[in-house]
């Protein structure tokens, strides 16, 4: 097989390249290795090879920016935050792979309801008929509202 980058030279050397959602395999011969800072004479450790490939990434998702916010796309990795609307539409293909990831799905999910969210809705909804019913001096109403809420468990009324 020969070198994809200068088409001459025997590919010795392959890895695969992992951007955004494709994943595509180069094969390089020594020579272009070399040039790209893939191989080099001395001696790297693990760590220094993991830093040079993140720095590499880094680099690339900040050349993907809004045009309307100017955020990047490694600023949006690093605060998890957009910084508008047009964001969604720019980086769509790079939060698509992030929410397979993190949630072994194609879409967002979002979350579900807990248990005994009724139950919280009605003791607010009670508190609130409570505070009404003391501004209103309806002493009656309030200590019904109050024994509705003890029986419910709410021990400070």
């Amino acid at each position: 097989m020969l070198c994809d980058n200068c088409k001459k030279n025997p590919a010795t050397f392959f890895y695969k390249d992992v951007s955004g959602e494709q994943i595509k395999e180069v094969h390089l011969c020594e020579e272009c290795a070399r040039k790209k800072g893939i191989i080099s004479d001395k001696k790297l450790s693990p760590h220094e090879i993991l830093q040079k490939l993140l720095k590499s990434v880094e680099k690339e998702d900040g050349q993907i920016v809004c045009p309307i916010c100017l955020l990047t796309l490694s600023e949006f990795k690093k605060f998890g935050r957009f910084g508008c609307a047009n964001c969604l539409k720019v980086f769509e293909p790079y939060i698509k792979t992030l929410i397979r990831e993190v949630q072994n799905s194609e879409k967002h999910i979002g979350k579900k309801a807990k248990p005994g969210g009724r139950r919280i809705v009605e003791i607010f909804r009670l508190k609130e008929e409570l505070r009404r019913a003391l501004e209103k001096e309806a002493y009656e109403d309030a200590a019904k509202i109050r024994d509705q809420l003890k029986t419910m468990g709410v021990e400070n009324v």
